[in-house]
């Protein structure tokens, strides 16, 4: 994924132009991860124990203070 190049619009497809570099306008970014999330997985919450985390599995933010 090292190739993806901005276009210079939003890629949540609200159709707003973005600044130099940038994939979202403002906190698109957010609005886009979680509209995927729901559409494929239902819930934040089914995508968390989908991906083995969750009060019973892994906990994604001390994996990410990790690193």
């Amino acid at each position: 994924m090292d190739d993806l190049v901005p276009t210079g619009h939003c890629w949540c497809g609200c159709g707003e132009v973005t600044g130099l570099g940038s994939y979202f306008a403002g906190d698109h970014e957010q609005r886009a991860a979680l509209a995927v999330i729901d559409l494929e997985y239902g819930s934040v919450a089914s995508f968390l124990v989908e991906h083995g985390f969750g009060p019973d599995g892994r906990n994604p933010l001390e994996e990410l203070e990790e690193g």
